[in-house]
């Protein structure tokens, strides 16, 4: 029996960040046969050439870390006090890449 449109098995719909069961799947079989084949797979990579070795590097762990969600903060400078606009000012302009704003 097919759902009709806006209808599903489940009215609440996933809960937000659950994984596909194939990506699940399919993850866990690519990091067993790294594991499994550590030894193998070193040896392969240690005859790579340099830029070789670090390419295949990278296209291994997207399989093994979660990917880096893209944030954006974004701030009314209309209703930062003059000292906290004065504290961003200072920071940008030494260069630092971390700012803490604190309510006064």
């Amino acid at each position: 029996m097919a759902f009709e449109k806006g209808i599903s098995g489940n009215p609440n719909g996933r809960k937000p960040g659950t994984r596909n069961k194939a990506t699940i799947n399919l993850r866990d079989a690519v990091q067993n046969l790294l594991t499994d084949n550590y030894v193998q797979i070193f040896a392969d990579l240690k005859d790579l050439e340099p830029r070789d070795r670090i390419t295949a590097y990278i296209k291994l762990l997207d399989f093994a870390l979660p990917k880096l969600q893209r944030t954006e903060v974004k701030t009314d400078i209309g209703s930062l006090t003059d000292t906290q606009v004065d504290t961003i000012v200072n920071k940008i302009l030494d260069n630092e890449k971390t700012v803490l704003i604190t309510n006064d």
